[in-house]
């Protein structure tokens, strides 16, 4: 059965006006997070850890989340994949090149280590470049540069996302086509599949410490995420309409959450309610215009911009600056990261998510 235009269209109509706030603070919350530990004096757990999980795991299980939830909001008003897809590429590819060529014209040269000809740094360099912006290999290890620091290597470290990202945003474009993913009961029976999945998997995984063995399973760790999403839009009629259901249904979520951290043996169960009540949460704040968010309408959208930025920063700030860490580094790398970030959407992204909104307003090819 197909999403009814009528229950999808009203949705697909509503302006998000909060829509870039929201994800901008679960940006800088990932990134406090991992500034947090990055620096060889601090400690293994981020700062604001709850429910046993840091910060930043459940701020890329919430992106994901919203992630799923826009591709069928963006699907339902234009109806292409192809056109989907090309406005995901023109958003995101032009500030992935941007950040990448930093890394390695800039970051690179000043601070690397290395015995290679030119001719071998160059190969190396491009190789790192195309493996990087085509998201094949993105946040993979630098050897020469950062070999002395705490994550080895890593310049680019929070991007390794977007390899999942890609093919999560590939499916789904596929799927839309085929006609597959336009029924609602298609997507919420591959939500509730993949997320017993990675409930059962996780668990089993974790037990017998095979997580870093099978690099996939971050995939399936961050695709129930993708796939809630994408079923919590198709289903948005089903849910509370009311202030009083939307508290109750939030309630839930946490005290699910909490009861399963404190009183009951670890299970991936807490990170799954924790994070459908963190998304929950966005979602309410993002649709539900009140007084009291009226501060978050209308930011800049410069959330990509602060995903790119807020490691490279941190790792350059503690190679400058070897005793900054705790909240103090947080701090710097926060007001550093959110300004180029401000700087780099005035001179490139701004300008081409404008474009590319209107050229989808005018249903004109991309």
């Amino acid at each position: 059965m197909k999403m009814k235009h009528a229950d999808t269209e009203k949705w697909a109509q509503i302006p998000l006006t909060r829509l870039n706030a929201v994800r901008t603070i679960v940006v800088l919350l990932m990134a406090i997070g991992y500034a947090s530990t990055m620096s060889p004096h601090s400690g293994t757990h981020e700062v604001l850890r709850h429910l046993g999980y840091d910060p930043s795991w459940f701020s890329l299980q919430i992106l994901f989340c919203l992630s799923g939830y826009l591709a069928v909001r963006s699907l339902t008003r234009h109806g292409s994949s192809l056109r989907y897809l090309t406005s995901r590429a023109l958003r995101n590819g032009p500030l992935l090149i941007a950040y990448t060529l930093a890394a390695i014209t800039v970051i690179y040269p000043i601070f690397c280590k290395t015995d290679a000809t030119l001719a071998q740094e160059v190969v190396k360099l491009s190789k790192y470049f195309f493996l990087t912006v085509l998201c094949i290999d993105p946040g993979a290890r630098l050897p020469g540069l950062l070999d002395d620091a705490k994550y080895m290597c890593l310049i680019q470290g929070a991007i390794w996302t977007f390899r999942w990202g890609a093919i999560a945003h590939i499916a789904m474009a596929l799927g839309w086509r085929l006609n597959i993913l336009k029924s609602k009961h298609v997507l919420l029976s591959l939500a509730i599949f993949s997320t017993l999945f990675y409930a059962v998997a996780g668990y089993f995984a974790a037990k017998n410490g095979l997580e870093a063995i099978f690099p996939a399973f971050a995939g399936i760790r961050l695709g129930y995420a993708f796939l809630a999403g994408a079923a919590l839009y198709g289903w948005q009629d089903k849910l509370p309409q009311t202030g009083i259901g939307k508290t109750i249904l939030l309630a839930s979520f946490l005290s699910c959450a909490a009861v399963q951290y404190v009183f009951l043996p670890w299970t991936p169960g807490i990170e799954i309610a924790g994070t459908l009540f963190w998304t929950y949460l966005a979602i309410v704040i993002i649709q539900t215009p009140m007084r009291i968010t009226a501060w978050m309408n209308n930011w800049p959208n410069i959330v990509l911009g602060l995903y790119l930025g807020n490691w490279p920063v941190s790792q350059t700030l503690i190679v400058l600056y070897p005793d900054l860490y705790g909240w103090p580094l947080i701090g710097v790398s926060i007001l550093v990261t959110t300004l180029i970030a401000i700087l780099a959407h005035g001179a490139i992204s701004g300008h081409i998510n404008r474009w590319a909104a209107r050229a989808l307003r005018r249903k004109v090819p991309i």
